[in-house]
């Protein structure tokens, strides 16, 4: 196990679990609060649940759950928890049953009961398209100054005038795969099965037959961060549909659909299985075990913003997208970022088309604007 789950007996439960996420990242030094996740019992009880997930996701480098628990009790009995515990405190390893309860049983459900403003309440300000600095949230925000006065691509036009045309990734057949370096974008074509029928992501047909998923969702704000709590819990069918507005034009920031595809029916998943299959390796001889995030935009928009991970990729099924990517080096020290990453900011970008899949090398900065309905899966190592 990579993480360390705790249990902290009369914590300042009033707080909220947010705000003690925030508290417990600061005591415990760990930069990224969306690191931590504490779960409130659902009794009267004031002890909490605490998961401390590794801060590099490095499945090598487990967290240490006696360490944490000695520091957090450390604090306490000097009174400097007192944020979020009180004197009287304990924090201890939550034992071997526990931890597999909630990895294997639970921890969906605690996803799916969390407050919708806890979601993002943990989040910290990022700039929009335009470089205005907002508040990631579920609501209605990502609003930009060419909110309802343009459609999302003419919007997007404005702000890259190449939005329809520039596109400078080479593109490789899945044939002469070993031919590629991998230090740099580049599209695979040829690599979904010729007898693989795309009608079944027709988007009535996901209403009809899946509407009544539960799926995860975000939009371009609350995705950049894709921590545990972040996402949103909504029917296919409605997150199919969320992103019409009242009048004829929508949000460019709208609902997209981000959900990992082992949360799926089993009988959905049995659909994906073969593009899961036919995703190219690096090493044919050595494949990497790899996780899959079914990803969907029921309209013309942003994908999820600028943000960087692991090497990845990305098979498109439905549609088309521009993609927008550098490496991490080139941004070193840039603070406005937007709209300029569009533009002279990016140094790789490409209109990617459906049968297409991309590879983003590691640590890339990358962000994607759906030019139309979009359908796809994201492979990232396991």
């Amino acid at each position: 196990m990579t993480y360390a789950i705790l249990t902290l007996t009369n914590a300042r439960i009033e707080l909220g679990a947010s705000v003690l996420e925030r508290h417990i990242s600061a005591a415990l030094s760990i930069s990224d609060s969306n690191k931590v996740t504490v779960v409130l019992e659902d009794d009267d009880s004031s002890s909490v649940t605490i998961i401390l997930y590794p801060e590099d996701d490095n499945e090598d480098a487990p967290v240490d759950a006696e360490l944490m628990a000695t520091k957090l009790n450390e604090m306490i009995q000097s009174g400097e928890a007192s944020d979020f515990a009180n004197l009287d405190s304990t924090c201890e390893p939550a034992d071997e049953e526990e931890e597999v309860s909630i990895e294997e049983e639970d921890a969906y459900e605690l996803w799916h009961s969390i407050p919708d403003e806890e979601r993002t309440s943990h989040l910290d300000e990022i700039p929009n398209p335009d470089g205005v600095m907002i508040r990631p949230s579920h609501g209605a925000v990502g609003f930009t100054e060419h909110h309802r006065t343009v459609s999302p691509c003419e919007a997007q036009m404005r702000r890259d005038p190449s939005l329809l045309s520039f596109d400078n990734v080479d593109r490789i057949d899945v044939a002469e795969i070993h031919t590629i370096s991998w230090d740099k974008p580049v599209i695979i074509t040829n690599a979904v099965p010729e007898t693989f029928s795309i009608s079944i992501f027709d988007k009535q047909r996901l209403k009809d037959v899946y509407g009544h998923v539960q799926v995860r969702t975000g939009n371009r704000e609350t995705l950049i961060e894709n921590g545990f709590t972040n996402s949103k819990p909504m029917s296919l069918s409605d997150a199919l549909g969320t992103s019409q507005q009242n009048d004829a034009i929508s949000t460019e920031c709208g609902t997209i659909v981000f959900s990992p595809v082992k949360e799926l029916p089993d009988d959905f998943i049995t659909e994906l299985t073969p593009l899961m299959h036919a995703f190219p390796c690096e090493d044919a001889d050595s494949p990497i075990s790899k996780k899959f995030t079914l990803t969907i935009a029921s309209e013309p928009g942003f994908g999820i913003g600028m943000h960087k991970h692991n090497a990845a990729l990305f098979m498109l099924l439905v549609g088309k997208k521009k993609w927008y990517m550098t490496a991490s080096e080139d941004l070193e020290g840039v603070v406005d970022t937007h709209p300029g990453f569009y533009r002279e900011l990016s140094s790789h970008k490409c209109i990617q088309q459906a049968g297409e899949v991309l590879f983003v090398p590691n640590e890339w900065y990358h962000e994607i604007f759906n030019l139309e309905y979009t359908v796809g899966i994201q492979a990232l190592p396991e």
